[in-house]
């Protein structure tokens, strides 16, 4: 059966799974606390109700369905109640993804180029795709998430990546971003392996891993990357040019002194990462610093809008390529919102910069 969740159609409104997150769950009180389970789980869940079975197995927990309860893997003592919700909104879900992975700033940020980041180093960003490579990259992602003890969702991630084998290669990088956009421990992953590898000048330019660690996520996780960044590339991808994005952030108050030092200094953003076209959305967020960043009319990265392939349409979403280049323009305070501003803007075509320097009008024809 087709997971309810990771499907070709939008849904503003959907089934959602919750478990009650009180100290006491079953103690009776007015304010109950409940929680979404990820939308992997969710699935699960949602599906073995439909096929009306008793209970549902997840990484950390059993689900009886026919009580309605949670039960702890490790302590069979610790339950909580559960329940089904129709017809949801998404509208008040925070999605991490929005929320910068990226802030602080170190040597390794101003370091260069793409030739120094992980999906580069993993030398697998423009390979040919084909089903072994499908294949590969469903072993690496079941085989990171066992380690993570998310085993159950890594195995259902990679069942809907082995669905598109066969299929063109306009359908598998579109399946990828999809499995992108759903919450689980896979973006997560990828970012924080991409953000934090070791990667040193070993000579002149020339970049390696420092760590067999991150050479063996360069095997196991390098295939799924390759192809989301494959996707970004591809002819036919919405690219998307003279917009303003958004992404919130949580900074200490040293990391926003480090943005005020380095404006007008350029930094590498070394993972994917996900904006919004709607400033609203990304205000949602519960962080103190609001990214504002711009996009030129013919920027160095990829940026893509993936809306119409998102597990969620409705946050309009930009995906930004590993290794986009973001100039710091300005950072102030903004008493309406409350929050830190930092403006941004990506890096642009060299051959453009020239051209507009030697006032030549970039939207003519002739270029």
């Amino acid at each position: 059966m087709a997971c309810p969740t990771i499907s070709s159609s939008s849904k503003q409104q959907r089934t959602i799974w919750m478990w009650k997150s009180n100290a006491d769950p079953w103690e009776n009180i007015e304010t109950e606390g409940w929680k979404r389970y990820e939308d992997i789980e969710n699935c699960m869940i949602e599906s073995a109700f439909e096929q009306k079975k008793n209970q549902v197995e997840l990484d950390d927990f059993w689900i009886d369905l026919k009580h309605q309860v949670q039960i702890n893997k490790q302590d069979s003592n610790k339950q909580t109640p559960i329940k089904r919700v129709t017809n949801m909104s998404d509208d008040k879900y925070v999605r991490e993804r929005f929320t910068n992975q990226q802030s602080a700033l170190t040597a390794k940020s101003f370091r260069g180029n793409f030739m120094a980041t992980f999906l580069a180093n993993a030398g697998l960003w423009d390979v040919k795709i084909s089903d072994e490579w499908v294949e590969k990259a469903a072993r690496g992602i079941e085989a990171e998430g066992e380690k993570l003890g998310r085993k159950t969702q890594a195995e259902r991630i990679a069942i809907e990546l082995r669905k598109v084998k066969g299929k063109e290669e306009k359908e598998i990088l579109g399946c990828c971003v999809k499995l992108y956009t759903i919450e689980s421990f896979l973006y997560k992953l990828i970012n924080k392996i991409m953000t934090e590898a070791g990667i040193e000048d070993v000579f002149k330019g020339n970049y390696a891993f420092v760590s067999q660690k991150d050479e063996s996520y360069a095997r196991t996780l390098g295939p799924y990357c390759c192809m989301l960044f494959q996707y970004l590339c591809h002819e036919e991808a919405p690219k998307q040019k003279n917009v303003t994005v958004f992404r919130s952030g949580n900074l200490t108050e040293e990391m926003i002194r480090d943005y005020k030092k380095n404006v007008g200094l350029r930094v590498l953003w070394e993972g994917f990462s996900s904006t919004t076209k709607n400033k609203e959305i990304a205000l949602f967020y519960d962080g103190n610093t609001l990214f504002q960043i711009r996009i030129p009319s013919n920027p160095i990265c990829q940026c893509v809008e993936i809306s119409s392939l998102s597990e969620y349409p409705d946050e309009e979403e930009i995906l930004l390529s590993p290794g986009t280049g973001i100039m710091i323009e300005k950072v102030e305070y903004d008493s309406k919102i409350k929050k830190h501003v930092i403006h941004l803007g990506a890096e642009e075509n060299w051959n453009d910069l020239l051209r507009r320097a030697n006032g030549i009008d970039l939207t003519s024809d002739d270029k």
